[in-house]
């Protein structure tokens, strides 16, 4: 292994423990913010100022950027300590943290240009879902893109677009330039405010433009790995899942003598290893993949994805049966969150990385074949 694959440390002062650390000080504060971010559909500026300050949208990047260089488990895990304080915040910052793909991508002057503060937020869509014309140097942007999450917060934007040429490309650019259009409205994830966004005619240098593929000029840090940079997403279920297992265990505990029904411990039972399974696959799953990458092997393919599905599946079943253990006191947003976690844990099952149609193709891949996603 290179230097560059094993970067130490030290130089910032930050650690991975130390941002975990602080991820879980701040997702502490969160569960008390959430009714209002789930209400007013996007997260406060207060509560975005505290997640830069754990450090961890800067967590990704290299040391010489202001990072830690986080693996992808101890990132995941702090996207999961987020989701068990608010499944949107803990969404925004998964989504942020992909800012890291311009850092393999770009010359290193240019990223500094682009992003002179290692905590900017990004709102990434890598669909390409725009089109450009070539323009003097550099290309005139157009196009609408869906499921822009964080777009009404976002300092940049990496946005999917396809060349004259037909190729595709990434567009890096000022959030400022978007045109927010107003289509979230969810049955859960309110808060992220993935909503539509359009550009039209936006001229972009081609050095701040990179294909999603790097080229080979340099050598790729693990970290940085666009496959590994998407790993993280599987900390969101689990998180939820957390958080709903102790407000129902927080709900009957104050009920024991009148349950609302005899089979309550065992489904709280149940739900709690339906979790806890998933944790224990998931993480299983990203240790020995991020040691096999280390050793200079490649993963099974297919496996994290799997795990990743399983968690959403898992967990969804757990928090349904959660739900229906309390009984009608879970209709109650005032009294428990169990109503939102398991709406924000449906809408989360949406997502294309952990959709059922993943079944479909790592099953596939295991009867040799040889699907294409780049999920797994």
């Amino acid at each position: 292994m290179t230097a560059l694959e094993l970067p130490t440390r030290a130089a910032t002062g930050r650690t991975a423990a130390s941002v975990t650390d602080r991820v879980r000080a701040y997702a502490s504060t969160l569960p008390a913010r959430a009714p209002e971010i789930e209400r007013t559909g996007r997260i406060p500026g207060d509560v975005l100022d505290g997640l830069k300050a754990t450090g961890l949208l800067r967590a990704a990047l290299p040391p010489s950027r202001g990072g830690v260089e986080m693996t992808a488990p101890e990132l995941t895990r702090a996207v999961d300590l987020l989701a068990e304080g608010d499944a949107s915040v803990a969404w925004c910052a998964a989504v942020a943290l992909n800012a890291a793909l311009a850092v393999v991508s770009l010359p290193e002057e240019v990223f500094t240009e682009l992003f002179p503060d290692p905590d900017l937020i990004t709102a990434t869509v890598l669909p390409p879902a725009g089109q450009a014309v070539r323009r003097g140097g550099g290309y005139l942007l157009s196009g609408r893109w869906s499921y822009g999450s964080g777009i009404t917060h976002a300092d940049r934007v990496l946005a999917g677009f396809r060349t004259p040429e037909g190729a595709p490309r990434i567009a890096v650019f000022d959030a400022a330039h978007a045109r927010v259009l107003d289509t979230w409205h969810t049955t859960g994830l309110r808060g992220t405010g993935s909503h539509d966004f359009e550009v039209a005619d936006l001229f972009l240098p081609e050095r701040h433009t990179f294909g999603l593929v790097p080229s080979g000029t340099r050598q790729e840090p693990l970290h940085l790995r666009a496959d590994n940079l998407a790993l993280k997403m599987a900390g969101v279920p689990l998180g939820i899942g957390r958080s709903a297992l102790n407000a129902a265990r927080e709900t009957l505990a104050a009920r024991r003598s009148a349950l609302p029904r005899p089979g309550a411990p065992a489904d709280l039972a149940h739900a709690e290893s339906l979790i806890g399974a998933a944790d224990a696959y998931v993480y299983a799953t990203l240790e020995n993949a991020w040691a096999a990458q280390a050793a200079g092997l490649a993963p099974e393919r297919g496996t994290a994805a799997l795990a990743r599905q399983f968690a959403h599946r898992a967990c969804r079943e757990a928090i349904q049966l959660l739900y229906d253990t309390v009984g009608s006191a879970a209709v109650y947003t005032e009294r428990t969150p169990l109503d939102r976690h398991l709406r924000d844990v449906i809408t989360a099952g949406r997502h294309v990385a952990s959709a059922e149609r993943i079944l479909d193709g790592v099953g596939d891949l295991r009867l040799g074949g040889d699907p294409a996603s780049p999920h797994f």
